[in-house]
């Protein structure tokens, strides 16, 4: 832990302790980078007060230099999150557990990183389970944004639009890497941070100017598979794939809990593990 970080654990030490001795709040938690170790000379602290009754309206504070921004929450949101990380149950013909949890991420990333103040040391909000819920939400979801920039890269490509292509291409870059670090069982902090949760991944590299066919995807098709692959393994089989013309036209695999698909723009065709595994066979050909 840098000293940064180290001073502003020493303030959210202090700031909770005070909070619970005056009876503002029954658990504080710090959140966030912080919580995670990780803080730079001008971070803020996040402490969430877990408050009964009527929530308070705080206001930000400045301690010793630092801005310590509060908020308060109801015991019954924090267990109405922790719900959602108890179970996957997206299927493909009713992605509206989907939906809301994409929209809670952020207050997901906040639970899962979440330290309790228990006098004079912070331990873990969420049990192991929970947290192994948590990854598998946050994997899913950085595959859909994958997804979705891949979808608008690869029309890109098509229609000979190479700036806006190369915008994309960066913006889906630091998207893999968060999904790789996802995959890692960290939680998505936010840009910034990447760095340091990628540990030894290298940075990927897309450049769809260095070929004429479809190869040039492939390295993207093969760091979505296999962070899927990580939270849901598969020891089937390898089997022969469904034809689909070029195999790497676009094509980028999808978990659900209702089994594994691959998806280009609105279509998607149901496979086995056996067969996700010969299709990454046949986009790995060219290595790594």
């Amino acid at each position: 832990m840098n000293p940064s970080a180290r001073r502003r654990r020493q303030i959210a030490d202090r700031v909770a302790h005070e909070l619970i001795a005056s009876g503002e709040a029954r658990e504080v938690w710090l959140e966030g980078a912080l919580a995670c170790g990780f803080a730079h000379a001008a971070s803020d602290i996040d402490l969430r007060g877990i408050v009964d009754g009527d929530l308070p309206a705080w206001e930000s504070r400045i301690v010793d230099g630092v801005r310590v921004d509060l908020q308060a929450s109801a015991p019954q949101r924090a267990e109405e999150l922790r719900h959602l990380l108890r179970s996957f149950d997206v299927r493909r013909d009713d992605l509206g557990s989907f939906r809301r949890v994409r929209a809670s991420m952020h207050d997901l990333m906040c639970l899962r990183t979440a330290l309790s103040y228990d006098v004079g040391r912070w331990d873990p909000v969420l049990d192991p389970g929970e947290r192994q819920g948590y990854r598998r939400w946050a994997v899913a979801d950085q595959a859909e944004v994958a997804a979705s920039l891949a979808e608008d890269l690869t029309g890109l490509v098509e229609d000979g639009l190479a700036e806006s292509a190369g915008v994309v291409c960066r913006k889906l870059e630091t998207c893999l890497t968060a999904l790789g670090c996802a995959a890692a069982g960290h939680p998505v902090l936010g840009d910034k941070w990447l760095p340091l949760l990628a540990d030894a991944q290298t940075r990927p590299s897309i450049d769809p100017a260095r070929a004429e066919t479809w190869e040039w995807f492939r390295p993207v098709q093969r760091r979505v598979a296999r962070a899927l692959l990580d939270c849901w393994p598969v020891d089937d089989p390898l089997q022969k794939p469904p034809s689909l013309g070029a195999p790497d036209a676009g094509w980028l695999p999808q978990r659900y809990a209702d089994g594994w698909f691959l998806r280009r723009g609105d279509v998607h065709i149901p496979i086995t593990g056996g067969q996700l595994l010969g299709w990454l066979s046949t986009v790995s050909t060219d290595g790594a």
